[in-house]
């Protein structure tokens, strides 16, 4: 099967050029505004308190149970007119010739189970996507502009497969984009809890039938909301890679600092926690801590508002941990292993992570799993 060709690599803040796509079905991650279901789920709800609970608890949120009911619908069905509550609606026919000629893949929007339905329980709440992500719907979904003039141009059947391969990978500047007919303004992020069944008999007494998940929707003008699968799993993938660049310069420099502390017969500490926040240090002299910070500051330069823990375990750097306080979503830890408990579940938070460190500290239990 062809595929989109992965270019887009723009972050937030950082942009030179988007890509005409990108391959639905590998890059969609769990953390993409379309399925990031969390492991934190709801009380146990019986079938009669089900019904008690309005779909859409949330002021003025019908609109939002609609289009979040019509996806779950096509979830349960593996239906393809989830294209219409994707897309920009000129870029219907676009997009379902690329899907008809295995250049696109449904399965990172819908991620079908035959063997699970799906239903909305109520939507909880509904938050404004950050003013600072808007312009990027505008790219993201406009960059499929060069496909649909083509497909315009050309007609929808028997396209040249290899012409649209090429416009898939053609790199444009931003400054370069092509003129499209909508204009994205407002976005909102709905916090829902929905219900998953077993539909074909199957019994799993671990299995959570009552979830917690989020959907982004965009608006627009005479085409109404639809369900953002592309824009914000970027930016949350790109937030996440600003922190993790700064993890890891915070840990080169922790190595250099440590390495260069021993070399000088510095005693190292068997087992402590460096943070950011002095008051949540761990077993760590003042000396130490002093002799520590100052070498780090000749070789890392700390950023405002950025908060970490470096921890020292059997001596050596075992893990740096970080996020920006106002973007505590965008938490992480490096090396990645760190990101994960010994059950392979991901770490929420930043507080987690570091609670987890200290008691198994306290408790001089071992960190290496998680090496």
């Amino acid at each position: 099967m062809k595929k989109f060709t992965a270019i887009l690599v723009m972050t937030a803040m950082l942009c030179t050029s988007v890509s005409c796509g990108n391959d639905i079905a590998d890059e969609v991650t769990d953390e993409s505004s379309i399925t990031s279901v969390s492991e934190e789920t709801t009380e146990e709800i019986t079938e009669a308190e089900t019904e008690e609970i309005s779909k859409t608890s949330v002021e003025g949120s019908e609109e939002y149970a609609e289009v979040i009911e019509n996806f779950l619908e096509c979830q349960n069905k593996n239906s393809d007119t989830v294209i219409e509550l994707c897309f920009p609606d000129k870029y219907y026919d676009t997009i379902r010739v690329l899907y008809n000629n295995d250049l696109f893949s449904l399965y990172g929007i819908i991620d079908f189970i035959n063997s699970v339905d799906v239903g909305l329980i109520s939507i909880d709440s509904v938050e404004p996507v950050s003013e600072e992500y808007i312009p990027y719907f505008n790219i993201y979904y406009g960059c499929y502009q060069l496909l649909y003039e083509y497909i315009e141009e050309n007609g929808t059947e028997n396209p040249d497969i290899d012409k649209l391969s090429e416009l898939m990978s053609t790199s444009i500047p931003i400054d370069e984009m092509p003129d499209i007919y909508f204009n994205i303004e407002k976005a909102v992020t709905v916090y829902c809890t929905i219900s998953r069944e077993f539909n074909d008999g199957t019994e799993d007494p671990e299995y959570e039938k009552i979830v917690n998940t989020e959907y982004t929707l965009y608006y627009i003008d005479g085409e109404g909301w639809k369900l953002d699968f592309i824009t914000m799993g970027h930016m949350y993938h790109a937030e996440e890679e600003f922190v993790l660049d700064e993890l890891r310069s915070l840990y080169s420099a922790s190595e250099t600092v440590l390495s260069g502390l021993a070399e000088t017969g510095t005693e190292i500490p068997e087992n402590c926690i460096i943070c950011s926040d002095s008051s949540r240090n761990y077993n760590i002299t003042d000396e130490f801590l002093n002799t520590f910070d100052t070498t780090l500051d000749s070789c890392y330069q700390k950023k405002d508002g950025f908060d970490y823990f470096i921890m020292i375990n059997d001596g050596e750097l075992a893990c740096v941990s970080g996020q920006y306080a106002t973007k505590p979503k965008f938490y992480r830890a490096y090396p990645t292993a760190y990101f994960y408990d010994e059950d392979d579940y991901v770490v929420e938070t930043y507080d987690e992570r570091y609670n987890l460190c200290l008691e198994r500290m306290k408790n001089g239990l071992p960190q290496s799993y998680m090496r």
